[in-house]
């Protein structure tokens, strides 16, 4: 009997050890909980780096005595505004955008777009304001056009600001993906026309076409690329065939039914090069954003070099196959480049 009440006294003692134990737990839980900070935390992809952004908020007192129980992230509206020098083709803006946007948010700044923007043509935008009268105090001019630069997600909140760039890497833009997919939607116009021209470019293979085709769009830079000496001496290249084909072939192997869609600017070039029963070509005379909503109807990508290729293989959002050749090796431009910080890690060099 003394044994057994020895046991029971000792299981008693256990007890009430674990159960004080638990309680300093909570208690220095609730106490770091309600210190006064809260960390909002943006982590990169694991692929990346092993850096974290992080923006610091603080609660008020009745706040954290109000949500003890809880955890509230609070975000003070934005006050100042961002904006960026837009220039270059279809392409380029589309990146200078989406980059602004990134770059704004994670800033907690107000993007502004201008109110002629041919983006607004064309997609279906929502930002603002486009008030000229907004005076910029800091400005920011890139480094390189394709390289990601850390400085531009430290900007801060205080200071309305102008940026200089090309802004051309995934890394500015992949926190506000939804957001930016979103207005990226084409306008309806464009869209129902994209549409029905696609249709009309896969009729010719009607016979091969069933419910389980998988549509592969290729798209082919050649032109100023190619013909341009400038710019080949720069750095610029474009993607030979065997690299085409080699990527089109991993689609094969991928899917039993596959039908690839073309679009270039040197269409004569391509139905040269490609004259397999899968392929089919998306004929001249389109604008820009035309033969890019067009190309947006198929499943994955292949693509060649340029921007506008890039943003094809975006918006699509499948399997993407890219030419790793791009740029020259050593070149002027290759020292402005890093694939890295141009190319989804998802995305298959070949």
């Amino acid at each position: 009997m003394q044994g057994f009440l020895r046991k029971f006294t000792l299981c008693l003692c256990l007890v009430f050890i674990l159960g004080a134990g638990f309680v300093l737990v909570e208690f220095f839980s609730l106490s770091s909980f309600t210190s006064g900070k809260v960390f909002t935390t943006f982590l990169k992809p694991q692929q990346t780096s092993d850096k974290k952004y992080a923006v610091e908020q603080k609660n008020s007192p009745n706040e954290e005595r109000k949500n003890i129980s809880k955890l509230i992230t609070t975000l003070k509206p934005p006050t100042h505004y961002a904006t960026v020098n837009f220039e270059g083709r279809l392409g380029n803006q589309l990146f200078e955008f989406a980059s602004l946007y990134g770059i704004a948010k994670h800033n907690n700044l107000i993007p502004v777009i201008p109110a002629n923007s041919i983006l607004r043509r064309i997609f279906k935008i929502t930002v603002g304001p486009t008030r000229p009268e907004i005076k910029y105090t800091k400005r920011y001019h890139e480094k390189k056009g394709c390289v990601f630069e850390p400085p531009l997600m430290a900007l801060g909140e205080s200071e309305n600001v102008w940026i200089k760039g090309y802004l051309q890497s995934w890394k500015y833009i992949h926190q506000a993906d939804s957001e930016i997919r979103k207005m990226y939607t084409f306008q309806d116009s464009i869209s129902q026309k994209a549409r029905s021209t696609f249709q009309a470019v896969i009729a010719s293979k009607k016979n091969k076409i069933t419910t389980n085709t998988v549509y592969v769009a290729v798209h082919v830079r050649r032109g100023d690329m190619k013909n341009n000496l400038n710019y080949v001496k720069y750095g610029y290249t474009t993607a030979d065939m065997s690299y085409i084909s080699k990527a089109m072939n991993t689609f094969r192997k991928d899917f039993k039914d596959v039908l690839f869609v073309v679009g270039s600017d040197d269409l004569k070039w391509c139905k040269e090069n490609m004259k397999d029963e899968d392929v089919v070509f998306i004929p001249p005379g389109n604008s820009p954003e035309m033969d890019i909503a067009i190309l947006t109807n198929c499943n994955h990508t292949v693509v060649t070099v340029g921007s506008y290729g890039w943003w094809t293989a975006w918006l699509i959002n499948g399997k993407t196959i890219y030419y790793k050749g791009f740029p020259t090796p050593n070149s002027q431009l290759a020292k402005l480049f890093n694939a890295e910080d141009y190319y989804f890690p998802q995305w298959i060099p070949m």
